[in-house]
């Protein structure tokens, strides 16, 4: 069963795309800024990543830089509803595999998180 974290400071979005991933049959876990994204990637291995951009404290793409430290070859989808932001310049910079615009195409997310991990989503 591929597995999935799940990133985002809006709790409605994570909550949301946690049971869509969960009914695909996703390992699905959750974390609601970058900070405890680290931590979760520190002490657990993921397939891929779906994570927002913007959030406080630690944002999205100093997450990805600290999570890409420890695991380099970790697949991270980000996703922002600021895409002129110089933000997602640095998200790519940083290896990330895409950055999506919000609101999400869902069928687009799905796609991609199944090319990534190699499942059908």
């Amino acid at each position: 069963m591929p597995s999935i974290l799940i990133v985002d400071d809006d709790e409605g979005m994570t909550e949301t795309l946690a049971d869509i991933f969960a009914a695909r049959r996703y390992d699905v876990a959750t974390a609601v800024n970058g900070e405890s994204a680290v931590a979760r990637v520190s002490d657990d291995r993921f397939d891929v990543v779906l994570m927002d951009v913007k959030m406080p404290g630690i944002d999205g793409v100093d997450a990805l830089l600290a999570m890409k430290r420890r695991t380099p070859d970790l697949k991270v989808i980000m996703m922002t509803a600021f895409t002129q932001d110089d933000r997602v310049a640095r998200a790519l910079d940083a290896k990330a595999v895409a950055v999506l615009p919000k609101p999400l195409d869902l069928e687009c997310v799905l796609r991609l998180v199944g090319r990534v991990t190699g499942a059908r989503a």
